[in-house]
């Protein structure tokens, strides 16, 4: 018996120190994250006090390293996979017939917290101010919205498909409204679906290279620029486990999957060293081409990336929300501006439209003047101190689905962003607006007229 506690000891402090030796011996060197891997912990931090995270900063490190940390983790996955047809990682869904999807998709799939039709006013009449904005500074735009994979291959979706509420998912329905706003919108919607191949790849949330192809040519055309579209290049097919989803729920030991290898002429380059498509901000630059681009994307942009730069001399791509569109107009001189954003994100367009001055528009003249529950502030905008942010609400009983909000300030009057229900956001230039107060008025205009919904004089920070 004495023995047995002595094997169970020893088999216990074994596996006790087996990630220890595991990182000293395999130490894990890269991650499926597309981020750096955590820096070694400090004992003080730039200013050369304690750090008090050393703790926390070791564990994230030594965590990150664990010996064969990847190959364990695939390991649970196929476990997982093969024998209890489930994922074991939250962030994948696990369809049939080996198709993986995002789980951050499940909501717009299930249609369980859709858009109002007002908050779907809100948004196209967003893209309508940035639309006017581009087309009085002469500049081409385009807006696109890449649907979400369920969306479009649904049928491999797990039991998911019992619980869903309903199909008609919010991004689907903007796009008449878009169209009935004027705004040159590329529906992939329609086009990916008119299509029999398959333009999404199984093991990722994004589309594969066909399907980047089409998008790529499609917002070309939308722009009115000529451009090369490989229709008749011949792909080569390759083999590889890169695929975002494949990676989080196998590490790098996922199966392989095909995609298409489009033989592009390869004469653009990165401006910067080291650059790459996940970057937050990237310029390219081609000598074979002219003009200039200016694209606010998301990650379904990384495949056009190599298919966009071969068409512009400069190309500027950026992931910040909210857009810095009025300062990158100003520093870069676009051509184009081209807006990509996938289904499930589109909302950040309503909550987070581009900082911009809208034009200039006439306040209205037969008007109602009423006591209405309304208000309005101004701040130093929170993501560029060159502007100043005029936001508040109108009385609810003043706005109906179509509603729009009107503000005028010191006798200048503007389209003000709708962020959704009774809310509004105006951005001004700080420089523009002189003094400590300014006199603002806020108009609630829709079909059945105007109602001047406030009129007071507003501070303005210092």
């Amino acid at each position: 018996m004495k023995y047995r506690h002595i094997i169970f000891i020893s088999v216990f402090l074994v596996v006790c120190l087996l990630p220890s030796v595991g990182f000293l011996l395999f130490p894990t060197t890269r991650t499926t994250e597309n981020r750096p891997m955590a820096d070694p912990p400090r004992l003080t931090d730039a200013d050369g006090a304690p750090n008090t995270r050393f703790f926390d900063d070791f564990e994230t490190w030594f965590n990150e390293r664990m010996g064969l940390r990847n190959e364990l983790v695939a390991a649970d996955a196929k476990i997982q996979s093969g024998v209890f047809a489930e994922s074991n990682v939250s962030g994948v869904v696990r369809g049939t017939d080996g198709w993986l999807y995002y789980s951050s998709t499940l909501e717009d799939y299930q249609g369980l917290s859709p858009l109002s039709d007002r908050d779907l006013f809100c948004l196209a009449r967003n893209f309508s101010a940035v639309q006017d904005y581009l087309d009085h500074r002469g500049v081409s735009f385009v807006l696109t919205v890449p649907p979400n994979k369920n969306t479009l291959y649904g049928e491999h979706m797990p039991y998911y498909d019992s619980v869903v509420v309903t199909r008609d998912h919010s991004a689907v329905r903007l796009g008449p409204l878009l169209e009935a706003q004027g705004i040159n919108y590329v529906n992939l919607f329609d086009l990916f679906s008119s299509r029999e191949d398959v333009l999404y790849l199984q093991r990722d949330s994004h589309w594969n290279n066909d399907g980047a192809r089409l998008a790529y040519d499609a917002v070309m055309d939308a722009a009115e620029m000529a451009h090369e579209d490989y229709a008749d290049a011949r792909a080569a097919a390759v083999q590889s486990r890169d695929g975002d989803l494949n990676r989080m729920l196998y590490s790098f030991y996922g199966p392989e999957e095909e995609n298409a290898a489009y033989d592009l002429p390869g004469a653009w380059t990165y401006e910067g060293e080291d650059a790459d498509v996940e970057d937050g901000w990237i310029v390219t630059h081609c000598a074979d081409a002219g003009g200039t681009l200016l694209m606010f994307r998301d990650s379904f942009a990384n495949t056009l990336i190599p298919f966009l730069s071969e068409e512009f001399g400069t190309a500027c791509y950026s992931k910040g929300l909210p857009n810095a569109l009025e300062r990158y107009l100003e520093t870069w001189d676009p051509d184009c501006v081209v807006i990509e954003k996938v289904e499930r994100n589109i909302s950040d367009y309503l909550t987070d439209p581009p900082i911009l001055t809208p034009v200039e528009t006439e306040a209205p003249r037969d008007i109602t003047i009423a006591r209405t529950d309304s208000t309005v502030s101004a701040a130093i905008s929170e993501n560029d101190v060159n502007y100043l942010a005029f936001s508040g609400t109108v009385d609810p009983l003043r706005v109906t689905e179509d509603t729009e909000i009107l503000v005028s300030v010191n006798d200048r009057t503007y389209p003000a962003y709708l962020t959704g229900g009774n809310s509004f956001l105006l951005y001004l230039k700080a420089s523009e607006i002189p003094g400590s107060t300014a006199a603002v008025r806020v108009y609630a205009v829709s079909a059945e007229g105007a109602t001047l919904a406030l009129y007071e004089e507003v501070s303005l920070p210092g």
